[in-house]
Parts: C-alpha cells; structure tokens; sequence
C-alpha cells in the first residue's frame, strides 16, 4: 500500500457541492420569476389608459399573469426556506392560468378544441386542490 487513506469526506463534500448548485439554480429562477413579474406590471402600467378605453380583458390577463409569476416565486422562496414544496401553491399557480385562459377565451382566436382542453384541465386541477389541499413536500 502506498499508506493514502481514502478521503472519509469526499461524499460529504458531493452532496454539499450538489446542495450548492441546487440553491444556486432556484436563486436563478426567483431573479427571473421577480424580472417577469416586474416586467409583465410596468407592461399592465405602461397601457393601463389603453384597456381601459379599448379591452378591459387583455389588461386583466397582463396582470393575472404577474399575479402567477408571483406565486411561482412564492414557491420557489418557500423552497429554499424550508426545503419543502406547498403542493397548494403550485396548484393554486396552475389553476390561476387556467382561469386566465378561460377569462381570455373569447378575446383570443382559438379553437374550441382548445377550450374543452383547458375546461378539463382546470377540472382536473380542482379536484386536486380538493383532494390534495395544502399538503407539503418535505425534500
């Protein structure tokens, strides 16, 4: 033998370096979720005169949209907290696009394929916020 002794830590110093990277990512994607959403406010700002004299709607779907970007960031904060996921939030996110999509249904060209799609889906994403709630994912 060449009296090395295998490093104990080496392990311990994977599993930190990859806890690392984690955070670091999800800190990544909070700036960005904080860029959308201040973004998508001073767009709603900037031609709030416009959909108030033109379409109400598309101005309420620029602000739902800063509305979910906020709960996404909500989640991805209350990850690196306590390193838990709210199931409830990410489902309350999803359900609040599907509402925007309804909302915006007839002010958009679409199918009506396309709105049975979502119809279904938010179907499915309440019977999930009646079956799961608020349960969390401890990591």
């Amino acid at each position: 033998m060449d009296g090395k002794s295998p490093d104990k830590n080496a392990p311990e110093r994977m599993v930190w370096a990859f806890e690392s990277a984690e955070l670091i990512l999800y800190g990544a994607v909070g700036v960005l979720l904080v860029v959308i959403a201040v973004l998508a406010l001073a767009a709603e700002v900037d031609s709030i005169r416009q959909y108030l004299t033109g379409n109400p709607v598309m101005g309420l779907s620029s602000l739902i949209a800063a509305i979910i970007a906020l709960e996404l960031l909500m989640t991805v904060v209350g990850y690196m907290k306590t390193r838990s996921i709210s199931l409830g939030l990410l489902l309350g996110a999803a359900l609040t696009a599907m509402v925007r999509e309804i909302i915006i249904f007839a002010y958009q060209p679409t199918n009506s394929q396309y709105f049975v799609l979502i119809l279904l889906a938010t179907a499915l994403l309440v019977a999930a916020v009646y079956f799961v709630g608020d349960k969390t994912i401890h990591t």
